[in-house]
């Protein structure tokens, strides 16, 4: 995916529990703390330099599966394509029956013991192998970092800790923000809607050699003709923009590439879309992964290669936080405008 910020607004100001974006009227420091104290303070409270809303670790942690693989997840191990799925069948057939016939004549040299086991694991691999493929798939998109609460400070106690006013650690706050970008993946989510969508032969190819979607209104992933002809898909190209000012202007930038799906022909410009943004970054200032996109307006439809977020847990979430939700549904434009409708109604 490609990345463009162009701004550091600071949208969502509801995050730090102030009302009117005025970071000093969100932070209580009481006259008989000590400067140091008080700049500390202010440091762990400020609000992200960035127009995205920030998650809570806890709830990073059930939208992003890290257990036991989804339905989702389950399912793209065997494939959404015939061809695909005799693969995942004919790799599970051979594990097990390879690994069942090797089991045999190692019993005879590791003994019957510890054959057996290794029996017992071929012969499940049919079960064992979709979610194993799932853990690695999922410990990737982390590289095994550990997730972080963007509002978390160093964790030092107040009352405990007495500052130097030479300390260096807390001249200027320098050493504070090297420190918070170096703690794990802070994970937001980030609220667009789809500017420009098209389908091209490789995610390489240049804007002139795209296809406008209405061509492929045809298409499935069964009788892709490129895909019989070369052994390589087509491709979706999507790119999503949100809206930082009054005017729509400015705003992060992302492009994206997935397998091309009949899933996608019912998306449009215009549709609010949602993904979860992982950095190591407090800023977000650089990327370290991405989620696959949710596109409620499309069924809902889940525009990615593989299904890194939980599902059912994000719609639950869209449920139980309605102001969460009013921010999706903001960043439509055209018919899937919030406004027009109200207009219209």
């Amino acid at each position: 995916a490609s990345y463009n910020d162009s701004t550091t607004s600071k949208r969502l100001s509801f995050t730090s529990g102030s009302g009117n974006g005025n970071q000093d009227n969100a932070i209580n420091t009481p006259s008989h703390q000590s400067p140091q104290r008080q700049r500390l303070q202010r440091q762990r409270l400020q609000p992200l330099q960035m127009s995205l809303i920030p998650i809570p670790v806890e709830s990073l942690n059930k939208i992003l599966t890290s257990k036991l693989p989804t339905p989702a997840q389950y399912a793209s191990y065997w494939g959404r394509t015939s061809r695909e799925q005799y693969n995942a069948f004919f790799e599970a057939f051979g594990v097990s029956f390879l690994g069942v016939f090797a089991s045999y004549f190692l019993s005879f040299a590791i003994g019957q013991f510890v054959a057996t086991i290794m029996g017992m694991v071929a012969g499940s691999w049919i079960l064992l192998g979709p979610e194993l493929k799932a853990y690695q798939r999922n410990w990737e998109l982390t590289g095994g970092r550990e997730l972080v609460d963007p509002w978390h400070g160093y964790g030092y106690d107040d009352d405990e800790f007495e500052f130097d006013d030479d300390d260096p650690l807390f001249v200027g706050g320098t050493m504070f923000r090297e420190d918070e970008d170096k703690r794990g993946l802070y994970g937001a989510f980030y609220f667009g809607r789809i500017e420009h969508i098209c389908v091209v032969d490789y995610p390489l190819d240049p804007p002139e050699d795209e296809y406008d979607l209405e061509e492929f209104m045809d298409y499935t992933m069964e009788e892709d003709e490129q895909e019989r002809e070369t052994g390589i898909p087509y491709s979706l190209r999507l790119r999503v923009t949100d809206a930082t000012d009054e005017n729509g202007d400015g705003g992060r930038e992302l492009q994206i590439h997935a397998r091309m799906s009949e899933e996608y022909l019912d998306l449009e410009e215009g549709m609010p879309v949602c993904a979860v943004l992982l950095s190591t970054s407090q800023q977000f200032q650089t990327l370290a992964a991405i989620t696959d996109f949710c596109v409620p307006d499309g069924g809902p439809t889940w525009v990615g290669d593989y299904p890194y977020l939980d599902r059912a847990a994000l719609e639950e979430m869209f449920v139980e936080d309605r102001e969460l939700w009013d921010y999706l549904r903001d960043e439509g434009r055209g018919r899937w405008d919030v406004n027009n409708w109200d207009d219209n109604e």
